[in-house]
């Protein structure tokens, strides 16, 4: 599967309820209350972030931590060799008798170098994990999901009562609730 993750997309999913709310706090208690009735919520989109959701729908913490720590070793690898090669190898130099081997004025190329390529894979790495690679369409359930509006999105499974889900939707504040099904949306 690689590192695209075919499990965020809305593309090929089962119908879907969309709830969309005005006020931070009452999307916090309704999620809340969704969760603690065995609901599994798909994902939430909000315009900034909503501290304390990620724990709510039971997120798991991002992998780029470790990508960072991965692309400054092969920085600082990079730079190292570099500046061996080129002071060591290629053109060693005498000035003012300092050793040749490894000296503290590497230090600063070492540490730009990794910073530089830390940043660089981190955010590679980040556009195609979240599929913002050039070419990919825009996957939004609401255009206001990117300014005003909070959207919490759950996918059905045979079996789940839709009703009761949709009650707790408009008794936790939601002020729209819709059904996703193939594309198309349907007000509810």
């Amino acid at each position: 599967m690689g590192i695209l993750d075919k499990k965020l997309s809305l593309r090929h999913r089962n119908k879907m309820l969309i709830g969309v709310w005005e006020d931070e706090d009452q999307l916090v208690a309704a999620a809340s209350e969704l969760v603690h009735a065995g609901v599994h919520i798909h994902d939430i989109y909000t315009p900034y972030p909503v501290h304390g959701l990620d724990r709510i729908i039971g997120a798991r913490r991002s992998k780029l931590a470790r990508i960072a720590f991965f692309c400054a070793i092969i920085g600082f690898t990079l730079m190292t060799t570099m500046i061996w090669y080129m002071s060591v190898h290629d053109w060693p130099m005498n000035i003012g008798n300092k050793p040749v081997r490894f000296t503290p004025s590497w230090a600063p190329v070492m540490f730009e170098g990794t910073v530089l390529c830390t940043a660089f894979g981190m955010s590679f790495f980040f556009f195609w994990r979240n599929r913002l690679v050039h070419g990919i369409k825009n996957e939004t359930l609401d255009i206001r999901q990117t300014d005003d509006r909070l959207i919490v999105a759950i996918e059905t499974v045979p079996g789940m009562d839709e009703k009761s889900i949709l009650n707790m939707m408009k008794n936790g504040g939601a002020i729209e609730m819709r059904e996703f099904e193939n594309g198309v949306q349907t007000v509810i």
